[in-house]
Parts: structure tokens; sequence; C-alpha cells
């Protein structure tokens, strides 16, 4: 038989262990930041910024024109890209979208949208070029284009072996796969 003394001081060790599981079971259902895996690289500054989700790095490259894109690059489709082309109208808008890499294929994984103060002259020559960093060197599968060609290179500095890509392409072969160092827009 427990005395008084224990009985008390077993119901406060309870009380205790009762509210500690209470403020783990709280703390677990609080929302946890979704990784800023979706970035936005100005290729004439060199300036980026990462958004959570594609819609919003999509509404930042657009300077909030287009703000239903899907949440993910996986469910990006020709709509899109059409909207995404289509010029602004408004006065004194800056960035027009180049391309898109991801980093799986299908346009799965971390996304990085190219953007740039004019399009290209779609192949007759480099219009911009940029180096892939923050976890793309090496890691590039799929890409969208949208006012450009893509050319993949595998060395910095657009050197090395290359591919041209000319349209989106969910898969972008075994010969660039996860080995894309640097990106040329034509």
């Amino acid at each position: 038989m427990l005395s008084h003394t224990s009985r008390i001081a077993l119901a406060c060790s309870t009380a205790l262990l009762a509210a500690a599981v209470g403020t783990t079971t709280a703390e677990a259902a609080q929302p946890q930041p979704q990784p800023a895996d979706n970035c936005v690289v100005d290729v004439e500054t060199g300036t980026s910024q990462c958004f959570s989700t594609f819609r919003q790095a999509i509404a930042s490259t657009t300077d909030g024109r287009i703000t239903d894109a899907p949440l993910s690059g996986e469910d990006i489709d020709q709509r899109l890209v059409e909207r995404l082309r289509a010029p602004s109208g408004a006065r004194g808008a800056q960035d027009v979208q180049l391309g898109i890499v991801y980093q799986h294929s299908n346009y799965g994984g971390t996304s990085v949208i190219y953007s740039a103060g004019s399009g290209c002259q779609s192949g007759n020559g480099r219009d911009h070029q940029a180096d892939l960093t923050g976890g793309m060197d090496n890691a590039v599968s799929s890409l969208t284009t949208v006012t450009c060609w893509l050319e993949l290179w595998d060395a910095p500095g657009t050197g090395g072996t290359h591919q041209e890509y000319r349209q989106a392409t969910s898969y972008v072969g075994d010969a660039m796969n996860d080995r894309a160092s640097s990106v040329a827009f034509l």
C-alpha cells in the first residue's frame, strides 16, 4: 500500500508526464516550414530568390501576373508555358522567363526558373548563359523551354560536352542527366 506522500508524488509525476506528452503532440501538430526549393535566377544580375512552392516562384518571376500556377513544377503544362511567353502588357515589366530546369525527370524536385530583361532570338546564337549553382550542379534531369532553347553543358562557363533542347523535355537523356554544370539560352 502506498503512503499518502507516495500517492501525491505518483499523481504529480503522472500529471507532468501527461503535460509533456501533450506539449510534444502540440509541437508535432504545428506545420513545419517547407524547404525553399523553387528558385528564380536573373541571368543578367546573378541574383536569385527561392520559394517553398513553384506557384510562389512563378508569381515572383512574373511580378504577380501569374498567381495560379501549380504548386509543384511536376504539374506544369503547355497552357502555363504559353502564359509565361505572353507579353505582360505592363509598362516597365522587366523579367522575361527564359527556361526552367528541374532536379528530377518529369519536372520533379527542385526547380530553377531563369529570367532576364529580354528573351532569345530562337537559335541564332547564345543570348544568355549561367552556371548551375545551389545544388543544381550535376543534378538536372528535365527542363522546360519558355522563350529560349536551352543548351546544357557539362562544365562551368558553358564548356565541355553539350546538348541542345528546343522543347520541354521530361528526361534530358543519359548523356546529360545529372552532368550539367552550366546552361546557355539560345
